[in-house]
């Protein structure tokens, strides 16, 4: 028999080579189950000031200091559970709440921006699809089967026909599951498989895409965005309405409104620009005709699009959902979505704090193999003895290595990787903003906090490189430096670009903000959870912005709460019943 792969990010991680990984998990499988015993004793005779948060039961305690040590297998001695080979279909008749369907590549059409990496192919994307059984009303959900395209205009619906069909319009739901990009799939019984179940349960949506995505191991940065991309450009073909004559005639009518309307405007902005002698307006200028038409394309895409689609990703899947959503701004092909959904997303993956020389000299034995020409720094995430994530920096960083690839180490500040990251947030708004939300919590974020972030006015943005000087000052080997601002400041000749891999610049394209543009969001998170920090970066940063964002607050709950089947279910039924209020608000 064949060895089993080892894959690239586990060659070097501490217990990842035999005998080493099978003595080191066997004894910390035993020891975790005597440990068990342990808890349960210490937590039933002590006062329930000695557990990691009053609230919770023995039952609780346990099973976050259980799985804690059971993750600190994977990260290493690079275990990985959960996972499906992506490029291997699933028959059928073995899934019970689920069919499985084949989505076709991206097409070529829409192969541009960030997801266009010529050394990752676009590949066909496997879906599970809540229910298994289609609606009979082909008029609410057009079939698609047997990996045929429902595209042509034989299958499409005009106006008045969807308005004889009966019942409300679909609410259809793309779920990229978490895992840290490593672990789990999309499989109706993978423990994230509990979100979807539980949302088609309660018929909060009509179908839930279930996306199984290639993980790290499979393809780096940006497979996992190309096959998102995929499906969701996929739904809005789908369920496209066929033109009628009478529909053309009023787009005409409205087309030469809006002509006239533009030339209007051209004639004032022709006008003011004579008035004002500034390179910064042109370029505003120019960034308005662009928004422009991207915004008349959009809407005409949008308006002949009969579903409502709302993305929901937990863990690694909300920051998929948060690329995803990203590039289909930036690029203005496709209509933006009408919600995104994100459980306890992973915001800020990257995370580098720079405090000394000493402890920068110290981490350095594995910043060389995991940033090859980067030293790297490390600052624990908040609520270590409450939550089960662990955060280890040898196994994160060498992960990281693995997701990007082929690409530079400063991909992982772009926007479409780390969008909360202090680095980020420094870029477009200022220094004061940043720090302003450095340490939001939860409990913080009131009405009139809100308000604060949303009339907050951004100071001039910091530069500030890729990578910090190493010794006599040299740069990393590549040469690379992160810019801020627009594109245009980088120079041509550096071919910078917000949605460029290779050069990155921390910057939208057209002018936009961080999250200008971006569709309503509802965001859970527990503030208990070693994530809250990074997300409540990321609300901020919505709000500054002005996204329509509903957060909500689970006390006292660990990491992605809503899969964790033992959790308390009172808790888990309120965040539930909150979350389907707002997707019927949606």
């Amino acid at each position: 028999m064949l060895p089993k792969k080892r894959h690239t990010y586990q060659a070097d991680m501490p217990y990842a080579r035999q005998p080493f990984k099978t003595i080191y998990v066997v004894q910390r499988m035993f020891t975790t189950l005597v440990m068990v015993a342990w808890w349960a004793i210490y937590y039933s005779v002590m006062p329930r000031s000695y557990r990691p948060r009053p609230s919770w039961s023995v039952k609780c305690c346990i099973a976050v200091n259980f799985t804690r040590r059971i993750y600190r297998v994977t990260e290493l001695a690079g275990v990985t559970w959960g996972t499906r080979n992506p490029d291997k279909a699933c028959d059928n008749r073995k899934l019970k709440w689920t069919r499985f369907e084949w989505v076709d590549p991206l097409p070529q059409d829409l192969r541009t921006g960030v997801i266009a990496d010529p050394q990752v192919p676009f590949k066909r994307v496997g879906c599970y699809i809540w229910p298994k059984q289609r609606p009979k009303n082909p008029t609410v959900i057009p079939p698609c089967e047997n990996g045929t395209s429902a595209h042509s205009n034989d299958d499409l619906m005009d106006s008045g026909e969807f308005e004889s069909a009966a019942g409300d319009v679909p609410v259809i739901g793309i779920f990229l599951h978490g895992g840290g990009y490593c672990h789990m799939s999309a499989h109706e019984k993978a423990p994230t498989s509990q979100i979807p179940e539980r949302l088609m349960r309660d018929k909060a949506f009509t179908e839930i895409h279930a996306v199984e995505y290639r993980l790290l191991q499979h393809a780096p940065f940006p497979a996992a965005v190309q096959d998102a991309a995929a499906v969701y450009a996929h739904i809005v073909q789908r369920h496209q309405r066929r033109r009628s004559d009478k529909a053309g005639s009023s787009r005409g009518n409205s087309s030469m409104h809006s002509e006239d309307a533009e030339r209007r405007q051209q004639a004032n902005e022709v006008m003011d620009y004579l008035a004002v002698d500034s390179k910064d307006y042109q370029t505003r200028v120019r960034n308005k005709k662009e928004n422009d038409a991207i915004h008349a394309h959009v809407a005409e895409v949008a308006a002949n699009t009969n579903c409502k689609i709302i993305l929901i990703g937990d863990s690694a899947g909300g920051n998929l959902v948060l690329a995803l959503a990203r590039w289909i701004r930036d690029e203005g092909l496709l209509p933006p979505p009408d919600g995104l959904l994100l459980l306890s997303p992973s915001c800020d993956p990257c995370r580098p704090r720079f405090h000394s020389q000493y402890k920068r000299r110290i981490l350095t034995f594995f910043a060389a193999h995991a940033f090859p020409d980067t030293p790297s720094s490390y600052v624990p995430r908040p609520h270590a003895d409450t939550d089960y994530l662990v955060d280890t920096p040898e196994p994160r960083a060498l992960l990281q290595r693995t997701f990007l690839g082929h690409n530079p180490v400063e991909t992982m500040h772009s926007p479409y990787v780390s969008p909360a990251s202090s680095r980020v947030l420094r870029a477009f708004y200022g220094e004061a903003f940043a720090s302003s939300v450095a340490d939001l919590t939860i409990a913080q974020l009131d009405d009139n906090h809100r308000q604060f972030l949303r009339n907050m006015a951004s100071a001039p943005a910091t530069p500030v490189p890729a990578t910090p000087p190493i010794g006599n000052g040299v740069m990393n080997g590549n040469g690379h430096t992160l810019v801020t601002g627009l594109p245009e400041a980088a120079g041509a000749e550096l071919e910078r670009s917000p949605t460029s891999l290779s050069r990155p610049v921390i910057a939208s394209p057209r002018g936009l903000g961080l999250f200008s543009e971006f569709p309503r969001s509802c965001v859970v998170l527990g503030d208990a959870e070693r994530l809250e920090r990074e997300v409540m970066r990321l609300v901020g940063a919505m709000e500054r912005d002005g996204v329509d964002v509903h957060t909500i607050w689970v006390r006292d709950a660990p990491h992605d709460v809503l899969m964790m089947g033992w959790w308390d279910e009172n808790v888990r039924d309120g965040v539930w019943a909150q979350i389907e209020e707002w997707v019927r608000r949606v």
